[in-house]
């Protein structure tokens, strides 16, 4: 089992990323969450992996942390759910939005996410509730906004063309930099300036 890649990242796109180690290039599967904390190509750079077998095929996927791959982990756990699909719910809300929809049973907030249908949420839902902690991922908790301000800016950006990771990625960053006193005006300028 491969369980992480210590490297140099040689090239990056939203969905794939390749690491050199040692000189083979490791050609990996990855989610939005991580193509967002990911260096720039030719520096150093550390993922969490998980290696996806199957009779046809061998996968590798690449997380930012040992938090995202865990919560990969309980997705491809459920029936309905391969590890690309899996990618796509990662890439669709933050690891707190999702941890929060599932545990307040959100089945509204989690059809949003592309190829998510009402059975596969409401599936999600019952398989992960009593598996997913309510606790949210370090440095979040201290770093939220005004209650709606996030969301609103989140909204506002996509109503510009962001797509709904990067307006809600952006958002977050802006927060974490400038701190959670911001109205959705300061927010909206401050994010626009993190992309």
């Amino acid at each position: 089992m491969i369980t992480h890649l210590r490297g140099t990242l040689l090239s990056k796109s939203p969905t794939y990323a390749v690491v050199d180690v040692g000189g083979v290039g490791y050609g990996l599967a990855i989610s939005l969450i991580t193509f967002d904390q990911l260096p720039p190509t030719s520096e150093a750079v550390h993922l969490s992996t998980y290696l996806y077998v199957r009779e046809d095929r061998m996968e590798l996927f690449g997380f930012a942390d040992e938090e995202e791959r865990e919560i990969f982990e309980l997705l491809i756990g459920v029936s309905g759910i391969g590890p690309h699909s899996a990618l796509t719910v990662l890439s669709g809300m933050t690891l707190r939005d999702l941890q929060e929809a599932i545990l307040q049973e959100r089945v509204a907030e989690l059809t949003g996410i592309k190829g998510i249908g009402r059975k596969t949420a409401e599936r999600l839902v019952l398989d992960l509730k009593d598996k997913i902690h309510a606790s949210a991922p370090v440095g979040e908790a201290a770093s939220e906004a005004k209650p709606g301000a996030s969301e609103e800016a989140a909204k506002a950006l996509m109503t510009l063309g962001y797509a709904a990771p990067a307006a809600r990625q952006a958002v977050r960053k802006a927060v974490e930099k400038h701190g959670p006193d911001l109205s959705v005006q300061q927010l909206i300028k401050l994010a626009l300036k993190e992309r």
